[in-house]
């Protein structure tokens, strides 16, 4: 097996798109979604492509791949995945014999390692403990539990019984009454995904005007990341690698709920809804109701709240998915801010404000 750097590996190609079409990699290492992050995030952010392959020496055919980039951060060269601090869920992208085969030869892992020449650290964060062992392809690799975990909730074959037995009940007669109340008093209530380009471009307004108002940090404020999100849900709607769902009150957008879905799965990461003028209706607790059963009519039955506070989220009875963060110092700058990582919270605080996108 070859191991290479591939520093202009095209993700959009039809080599990497029949790698992931055999269901290997989450949404978040989709095509498109790759691609987008490559081209539009990472310049911007001074991030060098560092894609690593592995090739099958016979005929050259692509066996896995690991999406990285390298950024200089304070001083400190840094590898980590091209995720930029928006993508909640890092892996290589390959099937479990495959991974096997790689963590069991001393000489592709020995080859790996080579690929890793010239940064200080190895930052592989955001893998899910249900995944593949990431520190398994590392020698020396030390690993801590992400603040925040991943829910996700399966509603099974019949919807009324997961909303009247799984889900709390007192929560699901709120929401119809909420819904009916707030029908009689402002008109039609209506929940959809969208698919037109003028529409996305002005929900997605309306996204980053409503999340002004709740997040201090509001990504969408940097038009880097706006442009992205949008960009992204336009070109990924006709596939349905992503879809953009909308709430719509008397005609005007209430809520939006955007999520990437690349792999059969919806994952939400974008929500927002207009507490400005309808606090009182619950319309972000509304669009993600909602949202899965509109996901369920359309034969899906697992839906994704993915990584943050499980406040809001413990309505739906959701399973819990352990995240693991994952260093490899490759030098004594590298062994210093990977013991900060791990085991020093109030100084980790402080390196997030001079290393990017850490989490």
């Amino acid at each position: 097996m070859k191991v290479t750097v591939e520093e202009t590996f095209d993700f959009s190609g039809p080599e990497y798109r029949r790698l992931y079409s055999e269901g290997k990699g989450t949404a978040f290492q989709e095509p498109m979604w790759l691609d987008m992050l490559h081209r539009r995030l990472g310049p911007s952010l001074g991030a060098k492509q560092r894609t690593v392959t592995f090739r099958n020496e016979a005929d050259d055919s692509l066996l896995a791949v690991l999406p990285l980039v390298m950024q200089r951060s304070s001083g400190v060269m840094i590898i980590q995945p091209a995720d930029f601090g928006i993508s909640d869920y890092n892996t290589i992208v390959c099937d479990a014999e495959r991974f096997e085969q790689i963590a069991a030869s001393p000489a592709v892992l020995k080859a790996l390692r080579e690929t890793l020449r010239g940064a200080d650290l190895l930052m592989f964060r955001k893998v899910r403990a249900d995944g593949f062992d990431i520190q398994r392809l590392f020698k020396g690799a030390r690993e801590s539990r992400g603040e925040n975990s991943a829910y996700a909730f399966d509603i099974g074959d019949d919807f009324d019984h997961w909303r009247l037995k799984v889900m709390n009940r007192n929560f699901t007669k709120n929401l119809g009454r909420l819904h009916r109340q707030t029908e009689a008093a402002y008109g039609p209530y209506l929940h959809k995904a969208i698919t037109h380009e003028q529409e996305i471009r002005a929900v997605f307004d309306f996204l980053r005007e409503a999340r002004q108002d709740r997040y201090s940090e509001n990504l969408l404020d940097r038009h880097e990341y706006f442009d992205l999100y949008r960009d992204y849900a336009v070109a990924a709607a006709a596939s349905g690698e992503a879809v953009l769902y909308v709430s719509y009150l008397a005609g005007e957008p209430v809520a939006a709920l955007f999520g990437l879905a690349g792999d059969g799965e919806f994952h939400a990461t974008l929500l927002a809804s207009d507490i400005k003028k309808h606090q009182k209706i619950s319309a972000g607790m509304q669009i993600l109701y909602r949202v899965a059963q509109l996901r369920h009519q359309d034969g899906h039955r697992v839906m994704d709240l993915c990584l943050g506070d499980p406040g809001y989220k413990t309505h739906f009875r959701p399973t819990e998915t352990t995240m693991r963060n994952i260093t490899v110092a490759l030098s004594l700058k590298g062994a210093a801010v990977a013991a900060i990582y791990h085991h020093a919270k109030p100084l980790k605080n402080f390196l997030r404000k001079g290393v990017a996108n850490v989490r």
